[in-house]
């Protein structure tokens, strides 16, 4: 037999195994008509959501009223007190479609001042916190400050974040009517103020 021949039958050969060992692995490693199940994967990433919304006399505002003699010393907020049982009006919902827990920070803007432009102090404005709202749990007397403050954590979604606020008038502060802005900010538990 000559080499040229001998080669191309070599040749022929090493092809046919290298095409036959190709369909070989093709249909080991392939789905092909006869499959009846595969697997995937799947995932997600669900995002922290939370709404907030205050009860109707935190949304009026904070009032305390008309102020006769002074010095005063803890005016109450008008709704402090005005609920069944003595319970305070002032609160915060948190949302029942929310889907984490929710810190609360509290701060005022400003100090309270008068059309006049006479100024009542922000450290004479102060607030109480708790996750109940009736008069037997007592309330830590904080004073405002214009930095937020950490209140209340780890409220649920679905519950409230209850809040009393009094006010100190001292002596010889001049009439009129006085007023300022207080911010409430819901955050994720432990995000920080």
């Amino acid at each position: 037999m000559n080499v040229k021949r001998y080669r191309l039958i070599n040749g022929i050969l090493i092809t046919l195994i290298i095409f036959s060992l190709s369909l070989y692995f093709l249909e080991l490693y392939s789905i092909t008509g006869h499959a009846t199940e595969g697997t995937t994967y799947s995932n997600v990433t669900i995002s922290k959501y939370f709404s907030i919304s205050f009860s109707t006399e935190l949304q009026a505002g904070i009032d305390f009223g008309t102020v006769a003699t002074l010095p005063a010393t803890n005016v109450n907020a008008t709704q402090n007190y005005a609920g069944i049982g003595s319970e305070t009006l002032y609160y915060v919902n948190i949302s029942t479609d929310s889907n984490t827990p929710v810190d609360f920070c509290l701060r005022g803007i400003s100090d309270m001042q008068s059309i006049a432009a006479d100024v009542l102090g922000l450290g004479n404005e102060s607030y109480g916190y708790s996750n109940q709202t009736n008069d037997t749990v007592p309330l830590p007397e904080t004073i405002f400050t214009t930095s937020y403050v950490l209140t209340q954590e780890n409220v649920f979604p679905g519950f409230p974040a209850y809040y009393r606020f009094w006010l100190d008038v001292p002596a010889a502060q001049p009439t009129g009517n006085y007023n300022n802005t207080i911010s409430f900010k819901g955050i994720t538990t432990g995000a920080g103020c």
